[in-house]
């Protein structure tokens, strides 16, 4: 029988899905769709690869890019330190004149941990490396029926995969693998182990037990915050604001909002004075650790803003970098 090894990269060659940044795996290249894939799925990422590389072909050009341009270029992906990192990085490259091709280099690059430390090494370098994420702490798991969690199954699957990889092809491997954990080893539901090239070597498949794998963690309830949200008008245009520097969604664009139940006492609280509010709908959206439930209200300002906020017409609207929680608005606005 073959290896794990040859079996995975056997499966590769013929079934590994194509993907751009696969065709040109350049260390920038590899950067930017690591970056962009974290806690986002390929289908959201591919278009915005596209949308990005065209901006900024090179990491210099990256780093010619100022922020708010980082950030209107990542709007909808979520998690915008990333962007906000990635920009940095491509800055310290370009301070430093090179792309470091080592771990430790790679890991004082902003933004760059050890995923995707070892990404890099393995894909745009071909050094013996590799990155364990959920993806693969999943495989691993049920490769070899382990019962444990967090850094510890991390770390064994490490040192398992590591002992498996041989010198041979890095780069394919660890790309075989991410499609391993994405495609065929489904987290949800049943696994598609017919497919599987691992399949003679799982432990958990040979068992019957693919779904007890890994151990299940118990999850704390998200708390729910409920928002009213306003899209406001004052002679002809939309009031907006910025976040703060630090915290959730820190520095992007936002209609005005505050938590709530009454909008016109949440109107009152941030300083406006505005005539009848329209009732739009309401939205929701998640995040890592909390869910806004949010009313949005739409009516005329009868002065203008308090300082702090922005009024911009349409095509102004369109240049902020506003994130999918305010999507509803974007919406309703008619800017995107």
């Amino acid at each position: 029988m073959d290896s794990l090894a040859q079996s995975l990269l056997s499966w590769y060659r013929k079934m590994g899905r194509s993907l751009p940044w696969r065709d040109d795996p350049t260390p920038y290249h590899v950067l930017l769709s690591e970056t962009m894939l974290q806690q986002t799925r390929v289908s959201a990422v591919l278009p915005r690869y596209y949308e990005i590389l065209k901006a900024a072909p090179t990491i210099e050009d990256l780093a010619s890019l100022k922020e708010e341009e980082m950030l209107k270029l990542w709007e909808g992906l979520g998690y915008y330190s990333r962007a906000r990192n990635l920009r940095k990085a491509a800055i310290f490259i370009q301070e430093n004149a090179i792309f470091p091709e080592d771990y430790e280099g790679l890991r004082k690059l902003p933004g760059v941990g050890d995923y995707t430390a070892k990404a890099i090494l393995a894909i745009a370098f071909h050094k013996k490396a590799v990155a364990v994420d959920g993806n693969l702490e999943r495989v691993y798991s049920r490769l070899e029926r382990s019962e444990k969690e967090g850094s510890t199954l991390r770390k064994e699957a490490e040192a398992f995969l590591l002992d498996e990889i041989g010198e041979e092809d890095p780069s394919s491997f660890n790309q075989a693998l991410m499609d391993i954990g994405e495609v065929i080893c489904l987290p949800n539901g049943t696994p598609r182990c017919e497919e599987c090239p691992l399949k003679p070597f799982c432990k958990a498949h040979k068992a019957g037990k693919e779904r007890d794998y890994p151990k299940k963690k118990v999850r704390s309830a998200k708390k729910t915050v409920h928002l009213q949200v306003y899209i406001l008008h004052f002679e002809g245009k939309t009031v907006f604001r910025i976040r703060p520097e630090k915290g959730l969604l820190s520095s992007l664009a936002e209609f005005p909002n505050a938590p709530g139940e009454s909008p016109e006492d949440a109107l009152s609280s941030l300083g406006f004075k505005a005539g009848p509010l329209s009732y739009l709908g309401q939205s929701g959206h998640s995040f890592t650790h909390l869910r806004w439930e949010m009313e949005w209200q739409e009516g005329e300002l009868l002065e203008a803003p308090p300082e702090g906020f922005l009024l911009l017409d349409k095509e102004e609207a369109r240049s902020l970098p506003i994130p999918s929680a305010f999507s509803f608005g974007r919406k309703a606005l008619g800017i995107r």
